[in-house]
This record gives structure tokens, sequence and C-alpha cells, in this order.
């Protein structure tokens, strides 16, 4: 079977849905599928990969790292479609590059899957327009490119919802992305503490995601700043980078707690391992986030989670048996990181539980499940 996955954003961009798109695409490649990415093309980036192909673009002044595929730009790559015809079209996002992708597939009469990675209507601060009209048209958007797929693949059973509620009447599959456990075990290890000026032996709480305000770590950082004076030698890791580095810098130092927090900037997935590999608890206040996919490593690393209720974690983690549920705020985040930091038992009963946890959401397993639903497409 040949798939043609759309994504409006690749590599160089490193965010989650970049990662759900290389772990599907590897694991596709492992069980036999032929795969084919097309993505816009970013400045100045060439991919080593012959199976990424690249739609001309144009980079918009208000996010300029998020290069937007022309209108009607897969015209030009017609050498490509003639020479690999698609039997599966899969969009990853509703806008430019996955209507491309919609086209392809109406005009080759082939099925076209969609997942819902994005919960658009929470992203609306990133438009210059009044945030309720932005909303309402990502619902809009949302649905109408929903019920215009064969298919459509959410990552948690709240997405699920959530798209019912918009008014979706397609088949919903809950799929989430895997992760690769071959990648994360078969990494060597490197010491990471010393890299960020973290003492030996102190207890870590590490974040890895986008540095951005959905996130929502202004409401970590101050859960920080509330467990900081209880544990006196704790450290905050936050892994990753983004555009709202400075405000947190800022908060953290408002708090008298920025000596105590340290942030990595953009690092490669196998330094991301090396960081939670060697960090106590992972922490997790995002509200918008539709899967938790960073939770997941950090459990398959035996590092336990306390995350804050939200659909993106229910259908991850179990409270109590392989992390901590809390109430999203920064008391209850606190109460509940003070909890694991104070008790090495129960981080050791949490930590052997998540690790058996994660291998249930295996990149093989999900990529075989996603297989079923090409396959259920194509029987249609």
């Amino acid at each position: 079977m040949r798939i043609a996955l759309f994504t409006e954003c690749y590599h160089p961009i490193v965010n989650g849905v970049v990662v759900s798109v290389e772990t599907f695409a590897g694991e596709l490649v492992r069980q036999g599928q032929d795969v084919d990415i097309y993505a816009p093309a970013y400045p100045g980036h060439r991919d080593a990969e012959p199976n990424v192909h690249r739609l001309p673009s144009l980079s918009p002044p208000t996010r300029p790292r998020y290069p937007l595929a022309l209108p009607y730009s897969a015209s030009l790559l017609g050498r490509v479609f003639a020479a690999r015809p698609p039997d599966i079209v899969h969009a990853q996002h509703p806008f430019a590059t996955g209507r491309e992708g919609r086209r392809l597939a109406r005009r080759l009469q082939r099925p076209l899957v969609f997942t819902y990675h994005t919960l658009i209507r929470a992203y609306a601060h990133y438009i210059p327009f009044p945030r309720p009209l932005v909303q309402r048209a990502a619902v809009w958007l949302s649905r109408e490119f929903s019920n215009s797929a064969d298919c459509v693949v959410v990552p948690t059973q709240a997405i699920e919802e959530l798209l019912r509620e918009y008014g979706v009447w397609r088949p919903i599959e809950v799929i989430p992305t895997g992760i690769d456990m071959a990648l994360i075990q078969s990494t060597e290890r490197r010491p990471a503490r010393g890299k960020y000026g973290i003492p030996a032996g102190v207890p870590v709480i590490a974040y890895s995601g986008r540095i951005a305000r959905e996130k929502s770590l202004d409401v970590l950082i101050e859960a920080f700043a509330q467990l900081a004076g209880r544990e006196r030698e704790a450290h905050l890791l936050l892994i990753g980078g983004g555009p709202w580095y400075e405000p947190c810098r800022r908060l953290a130092d408002s708090l008298g707690i920025g000596k105590r927090v340290h942030f990595t900037g953009y690092v490669e997935r196998a330094q991301v391992f090396d960081c939670l590999a060697e960090s106590d608890v992972f922490a997790f206040a995002s509200l918008t986030d539709t899967q938790g996919v960073a939770v997941l490593e950090a459990m398959a690393l035996g590092c336990p989670a306390v995350v804050v209720r939200s659909g993106a974690v229910a259908d991850v983690v179990r409270d109590g048996v392989d992390g901590l549920i809390v109430e999203p705020t920064a008391d209850a985040l606190a109460d509940g990181l003070g909890r694991l930091l104070a008790s090495p038992e129960l981080r050791r009963r949490l930590a052997g539980q998540a690790r058996a946890r994660a291998e249930e959401f295996s990149a093989g397993r999900m990529a075989s499940r996603l297989i079923q639903v090409y396959e259920t497409a194509l029987s249609r």
C-alpha cells in the first residue's frame, strides 16, 4: 500500500505533529508499507530522505517558522504523483497542505483519512483577529474538513467527543501517536544535568515540549515556586524551545526561583531522553494538548508523571497506578509534585507501572491499527 502523508509542518520544525508524522511513517515502512511525506518547503532546509517532497511555500510574517503551502502547489509535483500515485491520502491538518492532499485524493478518487492533531480553537491567540471570531472559524474548519474525509483519526476519546459536539458525523477512530520504544531503549544515555547547571544529587522536575503560552507553563512555574519553599534542593528543567521563553524566564525571576529553573532550548530527541532519564518526576500542566506523547515518553523512561486533569492524559495516565492526576491549578500541581518527591517508595512503584503502561502505546501497535483504518477505507 502506498500512503501519501500531507502535513503542514515537518523537519527542521520540532513539535508534536512532526514527531507523530515521523513516528508513524517510520513504523509504517517497517511494516511493509510505502510512504511519501508532502510538506511545505522550509527556507534553507534540504531533506536527506528521498520520500519527503516539498510544496512551494510562503512564510507568513506573524509565524515565519511555519511556512504555508501555496494554493494549488501540489500541481507542481505532477511528476511525483504520476510516478508514485497513492492508494491512500492521509492529511494531518485542515489547512493549505491538507487541502492540497484532499484535492489530490478527489482527483485520483482515493480515500482521504484525516488526523485531528490540534485543538485549533485553543490557538486563537496566534491569529491577529478578534478571538471569538477566530474560535468560531476554527470550529467550522474542523467540522468542514473532518466531514470531507472518509475517516477521521483522533488521539483520545475526549477529542472524538469534541468533534461530535462540533457536528462531525464521519467515522472516527481513536489511535494515539505511538512512542518509539526501540529508539528510547537503544539510545545510549549521556549525562545531562551538568550541561544545564543542575547540581548532582538534587531532585529534578522535568517538562518536555514547546515553550508556548498554550502549554500552561505559567501554572507549572507557579507550582514549582510553591514547592521550592518546601523542597529547597529541587530544580525545574524545561526541555524544548518556543516563543514563550522570555515570559517564562521573567516569571521565574519574579518569583525568586530563576536560579533553579533551567531551559534547554531546542534539542534533538536523544537529548530529550537523556534529560528525562535523569529526572525524578515529570510535570504536565497543558489543557490544550490533544494527546500525551511527552508524558508517555517520560513514563517509558521510568520518570513518573504528575499531570493536570485533561482529555490529553485521560486515556494514558491512571491516577495512583502509573502517575498522579491533579486539578489544573498551581496549588494542586505543587501538592502532587511534593507528594512524589517526598516518597521514594511511591516514585519507584509508579515508575515501574509507568514503564509497563508505556509499552501498551508502542509505535508498532499504533501503526498496525492505522493500517487497519487504511484497509477499511479502501474496502469502502
